[in-house]
């Protein structure tokens, strides 16, 4: 709640206002101390050299937040540009992505349709390679099992 009070209460005030506050407020109390013998303006200078003492600090104390706040928006108005360069090469790098998957399209979709043939193709052939092992597996389980001996092995270098 504070920050929204300071923000449009005191948010609006230009920087120079502060020092030029500060520095009133200044000679104010140093004008109230050097008035303050004269005895008509003795009471108002008890009440006047401590609000001014206030003012100057409060004046000091913002002229350093309205500082910190200058130095944090030009860091944001620099990231905000920074920010607006990468979307826009970015916007530019998927424009060019975009283009060359678009150019190239029927040479992806035309190698993916020359692998499926590749693949149905071998899957006939190591289909019919599988089941050559696997029956002669099977021959050499019952084999094992009934104790009839082993089959002939092909000699080094034959061909199957």
């Amino acid at each position: 709640m504070l920050d929204i009070i300071i923000k449009y209460a005191v948010g609006g005030f230009p920087i120079w206002m502060w020092p030029a506050c500060a520095g009133g407020s200044a000679v104010i109390y140093f004008l109230f101390h050097v008035l303050s013998s004269l005895p008509q303006i003795r009471p108002y200078a008890f009440l006047i050299k401590p609000v001014s003492a206030i003012v100057f600090m409060i004046s000091i104390f913002m002229y350093g937040g309205a500082g910190v706040d200058a130095i944090y928006k030009a860091a944001f108005k620099e990231q905000q540009q920074q920010l607006e360069l990468a979307q826009q090469a970015s916007t530019d790098a998927t424009k060019q992505l975009t283009d060359a998957l678009a150019a190239n399209e029927h040479l992806v979709k035309g190698r993916g349709y020359g692998v499926k043939q590749i693949i149905i193709k071998d899957t006939t052939k190591i289909n019919a390679d599988c089941n050559r092992i696997n029956n002669d597996a099977w021959e050499d389980y019952n084999r094992a099992v009934k104790n009839t001996g082993s089959k002939q092995l092909p000699a080094a270098g034959a061909k199957q």
